[in-house]
Protein backbone atom coordinates (compact mmCIF):
# COMPACT_ATOMS: atom_id res chain seq x y z
CA UNK A 1 0.00 0.00 0.00
CA UNK A 2 2.12 2.54 -1.05
CA UNK A 3 1.38 5.74 -3.10
CA UNK A 4 3.43 8.62 -4.99
CA UNK A 5 2.06 11.42 -2.14
CA UNK A 6 4.15 9.85 0.24
CA UNK A 7 6.81 11.87 1.31
CA UNK A 8 9.05 9.09 2.06
CA UNK A 9 10.01 8.33 -1.29
CA UNK A 10 12.26 10.85 -1.64
CA UNK A 11 14.19 9.87 1.33
CA UNK A 12 14.26 6.46 0.54
CA UNK A 13 16.23 7.77 -2.77
CA UNK A 14 18.29 10.24 -0.62
CA UNK A 15 19.29 6.72 1.50
CA UNK A 16 19.68 4.91 -1.25
CA UNK A 17 23.34 7.31 -2.16
CA UNK A 18 22.63 5.83 -6.12
CA UNK A 19 24.86 8.71 -7.25
CA UNK A 20 27.34 6.80 -9.35
CA UNK A 21 26.66 6.39 -13.18
CA UNK A 22 25.69 2.75 -13.56
CA UNK A 23 25.03 1.65 -10.17
CA UNK A 24 22.03 -0.94 -10.35
CA UNK A 25 19.37 -0.21 -7.89
CA UNK A 26 16.33 -2.73 -7.60
CA UNK A 27 12.78 -2.02 -5.91
CA UNK A 28 11.34 -5.13 -4.53
CA UNK A 29 7.73 -5.09 -4.49
CA UNK A 30 7.87 -1.77 -6.59
CA UNK A 31 4.35 -1.44 -7.40
CA UNK A 32 3.46 1.27 -9.38
CA UNK A 33 6.65 2.85 -9.17
CA UNK A 34 6.60 5.94 -7.01
CA UNK A 35 10.09 4.71 -5.39
CA UNK A 36 12.18 4.39 -8.63
CA UNK A 37 11.10 7.42 -10.15
CA UNK A 38 12.47 9.16 -6.56
CA UNK A 39 15.60 7.63 -7.49
CA UNK A 40 15.24 8.74 -11.07
CA UNK A 41 14.99 12.36 -9.89
CA UNK A 42 18.55 11.76 -7.88
CA UNK A 43 20.34 9.48 -10.16
CA UNK A 44 19.28 9.55 -13.48
CA UNK A 45 21.76 7.96 -15.05
CA UNK A 46 21.60 4.57 -12.53
CA UNK A 47 19.95 1.12 -14.28
CA UNK A 48 16.51 0.47 -12.40
CA UNK A 49 15.30 -2.77 -11.84
CA UNK A 50 11.33 -2.66 -10.90
CA UNK A 51 10.39 -6.19 -9.25
CA UNK A 52 6.75 -7.18 -8.44
CA UNK A 53 3.76 -9.99 -9.17
CA UNK A 54 1.91 -7.36 -10.35
CA UNK A 55 2.00 -7.56 -13.92
CA UNK A 56 -0.41 -4.33 -14.23
CA UNK A 57 1.37 -2.58 -11.36
CA UNK A 58 4.37 -3.16 -13.34
CA UNK A 59 3.07 -1.55 -16.62
CA UNK A 60 2.54 1.35 -14.76
CA UNK A 61 6.16 1.74 -13.47
CA UNK A 62 7.56 0.80 -16.77
CA UNK A 63 5.37 4.03 -17.62
CA UNK A 64 6.34 6.26 -15.16
CA UNK A 65 10.29 5.86 -15.71
CA UNK A 66 9.56 6.41 -19.47
CA UNK A 67 11.92 9.78 -19.22
CA UNK A 68 14.82 7.97 -17.42
CA UNK A 69 18.22 7.79 -19.15
CA UNK A 70 19.25 5.13 -17.78
CA UNK A 71 18.68 1.38 -18.40
CA UNK A 72 15.17 0.10 -16.71
CA UNK A 73 13.36 -3.47 -16.35
CA UNK A 74 10.26 -4.54 -14.90
CA UNK A 75 10.06 -8.05 -13.87
CA UNK A 76 7.44 -10.41 -12.76
CA UNK A 77 8.33 -12.70 -9.28
CA UNK A 78 7.05 -13.95 -6.32
CA UNK A 79 9.39 -12.17 -3.44
CA UNK A 80 8.39 -15.33 -2.15
CA UNK A 81 11.00 -17.46 -4.68
CA UNK A 82 14.43 -16.40 -4.90
CA UNK A 83 15.20 -13.06 -6.49
CA UNK A 84 15.85 -13.15 -10.33
CA UNK A 85 18.88 -11.47 -9.86
CA UNK A 86 22.23 -13.05 -10.14
CA UNK A 87 24.75 -13.20 -7.03
CA UNK A 88 26.46 -9.78 -5.90
CA UNK A 89 24.76 -8.13 -9.36
CA UNK A 90 23.37 -5.34 -7.28
CA UNK A 91 24.58 -1.95 -5.77
CA UNK A 92 21.58 -0.95 -3.73
CA UNK A 93 18.16 -2.58 -2.57
CA UNK A 94 14.74 -0.93 -1.65
CA UNK A 95 11.96 -2.00 -0.73
CA UNK A 96 8.51 0.09 0.76
CA UNK A 97 5.64 -1.51 2.59
CA UNK A 98 6.18 -5.19 1.12
CA UNK A 99 7.58 -7.41 3.66
CA UNK A 100 5.01 -7.66 6.30
CA UNK A 101 3.45 -9.43 2.94
CA UNK A 102 5.73 -11.99 3.43
CA UNK A 103 5.61 -15.80 5.31
CA UNK A 104 9.31 -15.74 5.67
CA UNK A 105 10.71 -11.88 5.81
CA UNK A 106 14.22 -13.47 6.82
CA UNK A 107 14.29 -15.72 3.61
CA UNK A 108 14.08 -12.95 1.41
CA UNK A 109 16.68 -10.63 3.63
CA UNK A 110 19.07 -13.11 3.08
CA UNK A 111 17.98 -13.24 -0.82
CA UNK A 112 18.81 -9.49 -0.61
CA UNK A 113 22.27 -10.34 0.83
CA UNK A 114 23.35 -12.94 -1.89
CA UNK A 115 22.52 -10.21 -4.66
CA UNK A 116 24.20 -7.29 -3.37
CA UNK A 117 27.67 -6.89 -4.09
CA UNK A 118 30.03 -6.51 -1.13
CA UNK A 119 29.41 -3.21 -0.12
CA UNK A 120 25.97 -2.93 -1.46
CA UNK A 121 23.75 -1.01 0.76
CA UNK A 122 19.60 -2.38 1.60
CA UNK A 123 17.22 0.09 2.46
CA UNK A 124 13.97 -1.41 4.14
CA UNK A 125 11.16 0.41 4.89
CA UNK A 126 7.48 -0.14 6.34
CA UNK A 127 4.94 1.78 8.30
CA UNK A 128 3.93 0.47 11.44
CA UNK A 129 -0.19 0.61 10.60
CA UNK A 130 -0.64 0.42 14.31
CA UNK A 131 0.75 4.55 14.94
CA UNK A 132 -1.92 5.47 12.67
CA UNK A 133 -3.95 8.59 14.20
CA UNK A 134 -6.69 9.56 12.80
CA UNK A 135 -9.08 12.48 14.70
CA UNK A 136 -12.75 12.72 13.95
CA UNK A 137 -14.52 9.06 15.89
CA UNK A 138 -14.99 8.30 19.25
CA UNK A 139 -12.50 6.14 21.19
CA UNK A 140 -13.80 2.86 21.28
CA UNK A 141 -14.98 2.89 17.75
CA UNK A 142 -11.89 4.63 16.21
CA UNK A 143 -9.47 2.09 18.35
CA UNK A 144 -11.73 -1.08 17.40
CA UNK A 145 -11.45 0.15 13.63
CA UNK A 146 -7.68 1.33 13.49
CA UNK A 147 -6.88 -1.74 15.15
CA UNK A 148 -8.55 -4.12 12.77
CA UNK A 149 -6.75 -3.08 9.91
CA UNK A 150 -3.72 -3.24 10.96
CA UNK A 151 -4.44 -7.14 12.24
CA UNK A 152 -6.58 -7.61 8.62
CA UNK A 153 -4.80 -9.74 6.26
CA UNK A 154 -6.69 -8.41 2.30
CA UNK A 155 -6.97 -10.61 -0.31
CA UNK A 156 -4.13 -9.83 -2.20
CA UNK A 157 -1.79 -10.32 0.96
CA UNK A 158 -0.41 -13.63 1.91
CA UNK A 159 0.49 -12.28 5.32
CA UNK A 160 -0.27 -9.61 7.35
CA UNK A 161 1.86 -7.65 9.74
CA UNK A 162 0.61 -4.23 10.82
CA UNK A 163 3.20 -3.70 13.09
CA UNK A 164 6.11 -5.06 11.47
CA UNK A 165 7.62 -1.25 11.06
CA UNK A 166 9.13 -1.04 14.12
CA UNK A 167 10.52 -4.82 13.48
CA UNK A 168 12.32 -3.69 10.82
CA UNK A 169 16.20 -3.33 12.49
CA UNK A 170 15.66 -6.25 14.64
CA UNK A 171 14.64 -7.98 11.35
CA UNK A 172 18.05 -6.79 9.64
CA UNK A 173 20.33 -7.32 12.64
CA UNK A 174 19.13 -11.24 12.36
CA UNK A 175 20.00 -11.00 8.80
CA UNK A 176 23.70 -11.91 6.94
CA UNK A 177 23.73 -8.18 6.39
CA UNK A 178 25.38 -5.11 9.23
CA UNK A 179 22.32 -2.91 10.36
CA UNK A 180 23.43 0.76 10.05
CA UNK A 181 20.28 2.14 11.86
CA UNK A 182 16.81 2.78 11.64
CA UNK A 183 14.58 6.21 11.74
CA UNK A 184 11.06 7.31 12.02
CA UNK A 185 9.21 9.23 9.30
CA UNK A 186 6.10 10.91 10.30
CA UNK A 187 3.88 11.57 7.59
CA UNK A 188 0.89 13.93 8.98
CA UNK A 189 -2.28 16.43 7.67
CA UNK A 190 -4.45 18.68 8.76
CA UNK A 191 -6.09 18.56 5.49
CA UNK A 192 -8.32 15.31 4.24
CA UNK A 193 -6.33 15.35 0.98
CA UNK A 194 -3.55 13.41 -0.96
CA UNK A 195 -1.69 10.72 1.24
CA UNK A 196 -4.25 10.96 4.29
CA UNK A 197 -7.63 10.48 2.12
CA UNK A 198 -6.13 7.57 0.18
CA UNK A 199 -5.30 6.44 3.45
CA UNK A 200 -8.43 6.57 5.06
CA UNK A 201 -10.27 5.45 2.08
CA UNK A 202 -7.45 2.03 2.30
CA UNK A 203 -9.08 1.49 5.72
CA UNK A 204 -12.50 1.73 4.84
CA UNK A 205 -12.37 0.12 1.64
CA UNK A 206 -9.97 -2.87 3.67
CA UNK A 207 -12.52 -3.35 6.29
CA UNK A 208 -15.23 -3.44 4.21
CA UNK A 209 -14.32 -5.75 1.87
CA UNK A 210 -13.29 -8.13 5.15
CA UNK A 211 -16.93 -7.41 6.40
CA UNK A 212 -18.34 -9.13 3.38
CA UNK A 213 -15.80 -11.79 3.24
CA UNK A 214 -17.01 -13.20 6.71
CA UNK A 215 -13.47 -12.24 8.38
CA UNK A 216 -13.96 -8.49 9.64
CA UNK A 217 -13.50 -7.71 13.25
CA UNK A 218 -16.20 -4.49 12.85
CA UNK A 219 -19.05 -4.15 10.99
CA UNK A 220 -19.70 -2.82 8.23
CA UNK A 221 -21.95 0.21 9.82
CA UNK A 222 -19.33 0.88 12.10
CA UNK A 223 -16.52 1.52 9.44
CA UNK A 224 -19.14 3.89 7.49
CA UNK A 225 -19.85 5.78 11.34
CA UNK A 226 -15.84 5.88 11.47
CA UNK A 227 -15.62 7.27 8.26
CA UNK A 228 -18.18 9.44 8.46
CA UNK A 229 -16.86 11.20 12.00
CA UNK A 230 -13.69 11.12 9.97
CA UNK A 231 -15.46 13.65 7.09
CA UNK A 232 -17.23 15.45 9.79
CA UNK A 233 -14.16 16.06 11.29
CA UNK A 234 -13.05 17.66 8.17
CA UNK A 235 -15.88 19.64 7.49
CA UNK A 236 -15.61 21.39 11.42
CA UNK A 237 -11.69 22.12 10.26
CA UNK A 238 -10.65 19.83 12.90
CA UNK A 239 -9.31 17.13 10.66
CA UNK A 240 -5.87 15.03 11.70
CA UNK A 241 -3.73 12.05 10.41
CA UNK A 242 -0.53 10.91 11.03
CA UNK A 243 1.28 7.58 10.69
CA UNK A 244 4.59 6.68 11.32
CA UNK A 245 7.29 4.63 9.08
CA UNK A 246 10.22 3.22 10.01
CA UNK A 247 13.25 3.06 7.81
CA UNK A 248 16.18 0.83 8.13
CA UNK A 249 19.35 0.60 6.33
CA UNK A 250 21.80 -2.26 6.08
CA UNK A 251 25.01 -2.84 3.97
CA UNK A 252 26.70 -6.24 2.90
CA UNK A 253 30.36 -6.33 4.28
CA UNK A 254 32.78 -5.72 1.73
CA UNK A 255 35.08 -8.87 1.71
CA UNK A 256 36.57 -10.20 4.12
CA UNK A 257 33.72 -9.96 6.85
CA UNK A 258 30.92 -11.88 7.16
CA UNK A 259 27.50 -10.04 8.69
CA UNK A 260 25.98 -9.51 11.69
CA UNK A 261 29.39 -7.54 13.45
CA UNK A 262 32.20 -8.79 14.62
CA UNK A 263 31.91 -11.88 16.96
CA UNK A 264 32.39 -10.96 20.44
CA UNK A 265 34.88 -13.17 23.16
CA UNK A 266 32.23 -15.58 24.40
CA UNK A 267 30.67 -16.36 20.53
CA UNK A 268 28.19 -14.36 20.70
CA UNK A 269 27.21 -12.15 17.85
CA UNK A 270 27.96 -8.15 17.89
CA UNK A 271 25.59 -6.65 15.84
CA UNK A 272 27.12 -3.47 14.90
CA UNK A 273 24.35 -0.26 15.38
CA UNK A 274 25.31 3.50 14.78
CA UNK A 275 23.33 4.98 18.12
CA UNK A 276 21.04 7.85 17.51
CA UNK A 277 19.43 8.91 14.16
CA UNK A 278 21.04 8.40 10.32
CA UNK A 279 20.95 12.40 10.04
CA UNK A 280 25.42 11.70 10.18
CA UNK A 281 25.00 9.18 7.50
CA UNK A 282 26.11 10.55 4.33
CA UNK A 283 23.06 10.63 1.35
CA UNK A 284 22.19 12.44 -1.51
CA UNK A 285 22.15 16.04 -1.74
Amino acid sequence: MSDSAEPIHARLAELARSQEPGQVVVDLGCGAGPTLRAVSRTAPQASLIGIDRSAASLHQARAGLAGHKGPTAAIVADLRDPLPCSGESVDIVLSYNTIECLPNPQAMLAEVARVLRPGGRAVIAHVDFDSMVVAGAEADLDRRVCHAFVDDAQSWMDHADGRIGRKLGLLLARSPLDLVGVEPLLAWSTEFTGHARDRVGQVRKALLSAARHGRGAVAPEEVEAWYTSVCDADRLGGFFFSELAFIAVAEKASSGRSGHGAASHDGRQEVRVRAGSMSDIPTAA
